[in-house]
């Protein structure tokens, strides 16, 4: 990302960090009715000129906002927050040097002014700083800052090597913000992979986290079918995740159970009318049974293989097995269709599509009983 791409960006981010930190709990007389404002003690005037003009930025209008923020600031000189959006206004102004003046008062009164780093992020990131904009992100976090503006930051620091070493060297140090980066469940996918394979190299700076710190974002990598971005992470840093093989939990040892065994394994399916059960005993079964008119889903887990033809083949204990179809697709299961061969005998032929989250899911078509699978294999054959 050049230069003036990453100015837009991040002052984009600038906007709508205002937007998210619209000030509460201030009286709003002197807001509301101008003709009060003289009736109302200093500090709330103060108050009320710092929510216009946030309100201001907000709807884009910096003159009426940097208005506001010169009152707040003549109120109280000594408040930050009244100079940080003076400090945006004027950016939105184009008065890019005066900005970087007003926001170097801001820093020395307080570094933990969120929109002060902000600004300084945005220039040092521009710059080819790396190391001082992440500096700037840790001390947005430490502050307790983790929304969608602190997110936009870190991606743009993952979007370059220079800016991934960065991060990199202030994760290493385990700070107290580091919940922000490995539990991001909503984040977008391009940003998750990104984090994903910065965490799961050897060589990318940062030391072993361990499961409790990595198992969230292994879970979620998982659940979007990204297998291989989630195996990374689970060989470098929590080996109780790692499947250890083509499948995991081929045998169902850890079907329906919690914890990092079950973070890459199979899903179920369950509705009124349909039950997906781990059987109890000595050995590791589940139980299905489908009372629906319909085929439907009952299991699935992400798979990390390459294109190609593979034969999936199911041990079945009783009859039923006519009944199972497996299927594998990209990002979604979808219903198969009906094939002559049978999972538990020769096994049914598959075909893997070229994707990164490919996903096995196996079906069962409707009919009386049940159907018990003590074990799941999937291997490669020629086409």
């Amino acid at each position: 990302m050049n230069a003036a791409r990453l100015q837009v960006a991040a002052t984009f981010g600038v906007i709508l960090f205002v937007a998210l930190i619209l000030l509460s709990g201030f009286d709003r007389v002197s807001e509301t009715r101008q003709s009060f404002a003289r009736f109302v003690p200093d500090s709330f005037q103060v108050g009320a000129a710092k929510r216009l003009a946030a309100a201001r930025l907000s709807e884009g209008d910096a003159g009426a906002a940097a208005r506001f923020a010169r009152l707040a600031v003549a109120l109280d000189p000594l408040d930050p927050r009244g100079l940080s959006f003076l400090g945006v206004a004027v950016t939105l102004q184009g008065e890019g040097p005066r900005a970087d003046a007003i926001f170097s008062v801001t820093e020395r009164i307080s570094r933990r002014e969120p929109m002060t780093q902000i600004h300084f992020f945005e220039r040092e990131l521009a710059s080819g700083d790396y190391a001082g904009a992440a500096g700037r992100l840790d001390a947005v976090l430490r502050a307790g800052k983790d929304n969608s503006v602190t997110q936009a930051m870190l991606s743009l620091l993952e979007r370059s090597a220079e800016g991934r070493s960065a991060l990199a060297r202030r994760l290493s140090d385990s700070p107290r913000w580091a919940d922000a980066y490995l539990r991001r469940t909503g984040a977008p996918t391009p940003d998750l992979r990104a984090r994903a394979q910065i965490l799961g190299r050897a060589d990318g700076g940062i030391a072993v986290l361990g499961c409790e710190a990595t198992l969230p974002m292994i879970g979620e990598l998982a659940r979007r079918n990204f297998r291989s971005d989630a195996e990374a992470i689970a060989a470098r840093h929590c080996s109780e995740a790692d499947p250890g093989g083509v499948l995991a939990d081929a045998e169902f040892k850890n079907f329906g159970a919690e914890g990092p065994a079950t973070a890459i394994g199979w899903r179920r399916y369950r509705t009124g009318d349909l039950r997906v059960t781990r059987l109890s005993g000595d050995e590791a079964r589940i139980e299905i049974e489908n009372r629906s008119s319909v085929t439907r889903l009952v299991i699935s887990q992400p798979l990390a293989v390459d294109a190609g033809s593979y034969l999936v083949k199911a041990k079945v204990d009783g009859p039923g097995g006519q009944r199972v179809l497996a299927k594998i697709d990209c990002t979604t299961p979808s219903r198969p269709r009906a094939s002559r061969q049978r999972i538990d005998r020769e096994g049914q032929r598959v075909s893997a599509p070229d994707c990164d989250d490919a996903i096995l899911s196996l079906w069962l078509r409707p009919g009386n009983g049940r159907v018990v699978i003590d074990r799941i294999e999937l291997e490669r054959v020629s086409p």
